[in-house]
């Protein structure tokens, strides 16, 4: 049954952390030991860093930016910095993309990346769109503001137990050209992990990042599809988080088959110790069989399960 609730406004919270730092002066006030408070104000100062992003795939619209724009206005309205969205919605603005950008900046919000995924996109032999295809969603991502150029792909798959490595070379080459240019033109390659490419603990990850240039090519982790792989996630994020530029918390209030919620406080323990920074990205997944779901209801929720746990 969706849930409807009020749509709490970007002052909500504001006030939220002036409470928080209320809250924390007042027990100061009344003789509580600084040191009683210093894990409280630690976590707090310690995500301070952090910026919240919505994905728009949340709500079914037209592509385009007349479908986008009303969107990422209600995203704004639930108190985010950020969203993330696929190339089609604003690949029509690729050949004038000054008026576009001043539209999207109108919005307030800051364009974390655009997004592509599609497996009928993907070529056999690397398991990534072309090379061309890339390059010209860059350019023009690029022009319209985004920090990253977010792209899905295929898992190169196993031989005997062990990584296809003529495939992960393949892969390997093409990402690091599209990385290559992707700097040139001023935004950075994150790679959206899935369950496919995240078997073995990640493997397929862990040899991409040793075979490009440190810092030329991020990871886009999803925390949700290492899960779906089997892996350590709080451990994994902690081995590669200087590689990591965003954590996408998908369906993070649904239990999918695991049949548990994902243990969001492990997360944020983890962050803490790390000092990590980078987008913390909310995504619910649309389905067949609820193509209008969830919309603007179950985000809310998600933003307020953040705003509780991390303090955004």
């Amino acid at each position: 049954m969706l849930l409807h609730l009020s749509e709490p406004s970007s002052s909500d919270f504001e006030l939220a952390r002036i409470s928080r730092l209320k809250f924390i002066s007042n027990l100061a006030a009344a003789g509580v030991c600084l040191s009683a408070l210093s894990k409280f104000g630690n976590a707090a100062s310690s995500t301070s860093q952090l910026r919240l992003a919505c994905q728009t795939n949340a709500w079914p619209f037209e592509s385009g930016l007349s479908g986008l724009i009303p969107v990422l206005q209600t995203i704004k309205s639930l108190g985010f910095q950020g969203y993330e969205t696929s190339y089609r919605n604003v690949q029509e603005a690729f050949s004038d993309p000054e008026p576009a950008r001043a539209r999207l900046e109108e919005t307030g919000l800051v364009c974390a990346g655009v997004h592509i995924a599609g497996p009928s996109l993907y070529e056999e032999a690397t398991g990534i769109p072309s090379i061309d295809f890339l390059k010209r969603i860059a350019a023009g991502s690029s022009a319209l503001g985004a920090e990253y150029l977010v792209l899905s792909g295929r898992g190169v798959g196993e031989v005997d137990g062990k990584l296809n490595q003529d495939q992960l070379k393949r892969k390997i080459e093409a990402l690091t050209e599209t990385a290559q240019y992707c700097e040139d033109v001023g935004l950075t390659l994150a790679y959206h992990n899935h369950a496919d490419d995240f078997v073995q603990n990640g493997a397929e990850i862990d040899a991409i990042l040793s075979s490009i240039k440190s810092g030329l090519f991020q990871v886009w982790y999803c925390v949700h599809n290492a899960e779906r792989a089997g892996a350590k996630v709080i451990e994994y994020f902690g081995k590669r988080h200087e590689s990591i530029s965003g954590i996408h918390l998908t369906n993070i209030l649904r239990p999918p088959s695991r049949g548990h919620a994902f243990d969001s406080q492990a997360l944020l323990n983890e962050i803490i110790k790390v000092n990590w920074d980078g987008w913390l990205i909310i995504e619910e997944e649309r389905s067949r069989e609820h193509p209008d779901w969830p919309k603007t209801p179950l985000i809310a929720m998600s933003r307020k399960h953040v705003q509780h746990v991390f303090g955004l």
